[in-house]
């Protein structure tokens, strides 16, 4: 559980407790390093012992329980609510023909890796937090669960950038390949995480003290991950500010009063699309007992396992109402969007806020 330094024979080695829950990290751990230079065995084990029992915060082990499991319990609720609303989304997108066109395939994507999400949470969430003993048996399983959940995250946040990447692609070039860009968009959602994953899972598992109750603990092997995921979060802000400079150019056109409807709509949707409410998480408030960190844990729940609430709905709102009215014309501008990913897209998506 953690790293201990060369220590002078005969003597004890004293290391602060892990920050996990049940555990005093202002309390210490020891390791006792004998007199011949090696480290203490365990007698009933066979194996080098360094002695935890000190870390134990009996006292305040049930509120950090009870504080943890209420933070499962919106996680898990939130990712089902996901579930259902993503799922339903997907049926829309292929059940009618007139949905299938470059956009929306990029759509399907990040619903199915949202979907992959919300399901790795839900098991990953439920067999740390309930199940009996295994954060101390740390079996293998449970560490190829915690690289598939991580998988699934930056996948997610990939296919978020795609998202901007495919909607300012089409906006600002006219005449793309539409075949080209959904490739491009395959390697960035599904392969890109892949390498990154891997890449970060071979290292840690090489750190035997990052190893422990199923790689739970915070590791800064993460950034790996991470760091490109903040990237394409800022790169996104910067298609943002572009959309909607092109948006409020066209809707120039109209009264004052639905030129600041739709642009206000058309933010409201394409915020969560791109992921871009995370960034108001980005820093995590350091005092684990003050109000403010409870407050922040139980935001970051909500609005992480309601992200696909707020993607799927939109989606739903605008093309089930355009799909059961039947109207012929929508059905055409919808077949047109097809064949002109780029102009029809364009105005198609700004008629649709």
């Amino acid at each position: 559980m953690g790293c201990w330094n060369y220590t002078e024979a005969g003597t004890r080695a004293f290391l602060p407790c892990p920050d996990i829950p049940g555990f005093a990290p202002d309390h210490s751990a020891y390791f006792d390093c004998l007199r011949n230079g090696s480290w203490y065995v365990h007698p009933t084990t066979g194996k080098e012992y360094s002695n935890y029992l000190g870390c134990r915060n009996f006292q305040n082990v049930l509120t950090d329980i009870e504080k943890n499991f209420a933070h499962v319990y919106v996680s898990v609720v939130g990712f089902c609510v996901s579930l259902i609303l993503l799922i339903c989304s997907l049926v829309i997108f292929f059940k009618f023909r007139q949905l299938r066109c470059d956009r929306i395939t990029v759509h399907k994507n990040l619903f199915v890796s949202y979907i992959i999400t919300a399901f790795c949470f839900v098991i990953y969430l439920s067999v740390v937090s309930f199940g009996d003993g295994v954060l101390m048996e740390n079996p293998v399983w449970c560490q190829v669960l915690h690289v598939i959940t991580q998988y699934a995250v930056v996948s997610n946040f990939s296919w978020m950038f795609c998202e901007g990447l495919c909607l300012h692609t089409l906006m600002m070039h006219t005449f793309i390949s539409g075949n080209s860009l959904i490739i491009v968009c395959l390697i960035i959602g599904w392969c890109v995480p892949l390498v990154l994953t891997g890449i970060y899972a071979g290292l840690r598992a090489t750190l035997t003290d990052n190893t422990k109750f199923c790689w739970l603990s915070e590791s800064s092997l993460q950034w790996i991950m991470f760091a490109p995921v903040v990237f394409s979060m800022l790169i996104n802000i910067i298609f943002v500010i572009n959309i909607m400079r092109l948006l409020v150019t066209k809707l120039k056109q109209m009264p004052e009063a639905a030129q600041t409807r739709k642009a206000v709509r058309a933010t409201g949707i394409l915020i969560p699309l791109l992921g871009l409410q995370f960034l108001v998480f980005i820093k995590r408030p350091n005092d684990k007992d003050s109000t403010l960190y409870d407050v922040y844990t139980y935001a970051v729940a909500i609005v992480v396992s309601l992200q696909g609430v707020g993607s799927g709905a939109p989606p739903c709102d605008s093309t089930l109402p355009a799909i059961l009215s039947l109207d012929p014309r929508m059905v055409r501008d919808i077949d047109e969007l097809s064949v002109q990913p780029s102009v029809a897209s364009d105005q198609q998506w700004i008629n649709l806020q």
